[in-house]
């Protein structure tokens, strides 16, 4: 059966659900784990062809079943450090020069979300000494990041259907002005060269908004869309914007320079139609990408022609598979567990690991904005569930 999605469907998810209040709980702390090196508890790349038609079992990484790692911990290994203790709910992470950049998610009373700055050196920092506010009074913050002196953010005015609109203040703070109205994003603003590509009307339309340019605005559409298909998780790499949506069969993993022009379905079948909960990154030479609806994380080489190949499968249950890419590796974020796994794969190693509910999972909240980040030393993520931004060496 053809699974399609329409824009009214991600409109519908774009109304991001949080938990309306938020707990901090005494469960399990973060540990370190060794790399798992059990061939069972760690799926092999394959070299599998991708034909461009249907996906077949044989397309996806052996499913790995990481339930009985997420306890396991090296008492010789480091434990996380804890940046900031927000007692808030965090929704998204960015990384700016010396200092991270958080969205803090309303609370059940309502347009009391926030955006804050600490600096990543920090320890133990805390809205009473070292976390700064940088915008207050805000109704559903989610999405954040940073391009030169501006914050960026995504937010919204009216309930739904009304879309988020993209808000910016000073990285220093000072007064919240709106960038782009109607516009959205499920996990992470796609930005290269000081340009934003963004979601518009109705989530089908990939257009560009020039950061440093005096008078900022929508330019023309990058990709017009495909009515009433949905436009879904845009990522770009400054020549081409890469987005997933409705193909010949199913879920696609599409291509458009960002001069405009014609899209190119680059592989058939790329995700089961999980929408929010699906990543997508790219470096210099491959885009990476992971299906919630499998756990699956896949990479394409963008040489014209590449295969498809699955790097591993990890068992989220359906869940989020958050990415960021560094030299070499992979740093990957689900509810339970923080890994790094190889860019070629192969084994993956847990850096950090939980267990328990939602009060004790790094990914609480139903949307996939970016909690994720990494410099040249450490990987910083949210732990949503105790409303704690950690970091860790590579």
């Amino acid at each position: 059966m053809r699974s399609t999605i329409s824009s009214f469907s991600v409109l519908t998810l774009a109304t991001w659900s949080l938990a309306a209040s938020f707990g901090c709980s005494s469960g399990s702390s973060p540990t370190r784990d060794a790399a798992i090196t059990d061939a069972d508890a760690m799926a092999q790349p394959q070299d599998t062809a991708d034909t461009g038609g249907a996906t077949d079992v044989a397309d996806t990484a052996s499913t790995t079943d990481t339930t009985d790692t997420a306890d396991a911990a090296d008492a010789g290994a480091p434990m996380p450090t804890v940046v900031a203790q927000l007692n808030s709910l965090p929704a998204s992470l960015a990384l700016g020069g010396d200092s991270l950049y958080v969205t803090i998610a309303e609370t059940a009373a309502g347009s009391d979300g926030m955006v804050v700055r600490v600096a990543k050196t920090a320890t133990d920092a805390t809205p009473d000494g070292g976390v700064t506010t940088l915008a207050s009074g805000l109704n559903q913050p989610r999405t954040i990041a940073v391009a030169g002196d501006k914050v960026l953010w995504a937010d919204i005015e009216t309930p739904f259907p009304k879309l988020p609109d993209v808000m910016t203040v000073p990285t220093t703070g000072g007064n919240a002005t709106e960038l782009v109205s109607g516009a959205t994003t499920m996990t992470q603003f796609a930005i290269a060269n000081s340009v934003l590509y963004t979601l518009t009307d109705n989530v089908q339309v990939i257009s560009p908004v020039a950061l440093n340019a005096a008078d900022g605005g929508v330019g023309q559409p990058v990709y017009p869309g495909n009515s009433p298909s949905a436009t879904i998780n845009p990522d770009t790499d400054g020549t081409s914007v890469f987005f997933f949506t409705n193909g010949a069969t199913n879920l696609d993993l599409f291509s458009v320079p960002v001069a405009g022009g014609t899209a190119t379905d680059i592989s058939m079948n790329a995700t089961s139609g999980s929408v929010d909960f699906d990543f997508l990154v790219n470096d210099a030479t491959t885009i990476f990408w992971s299906d919630a609806g499998t756990g699956t994380v896949f990479s394409l080489a963008k040489t014209a022609g590449a295969t498809r190949m699955p790097l591993s499968t990890f068992a989220t249950g359906s869940g989020p598979v958050q990415m960021a890419l560094d030299g070499d590796n992979i740093y990957l974020l689900w509810a339970k567990q923080l890994m790094r796994l190889p860019k070629a794969g192969g084994t993956a190693t847990v850096l950090a690991s939980v267990a328990g509910s939602v009060p004790d999972t790094y990914l609480a909240s139903l949307g996939n904005s970016v909690a994720l980040a990494v410099d040249d030393t450490f990987v910083y993520w949210l732990y949503e569930g105790h409303g704690e931004i950690l970091k860790i060496a590579k």
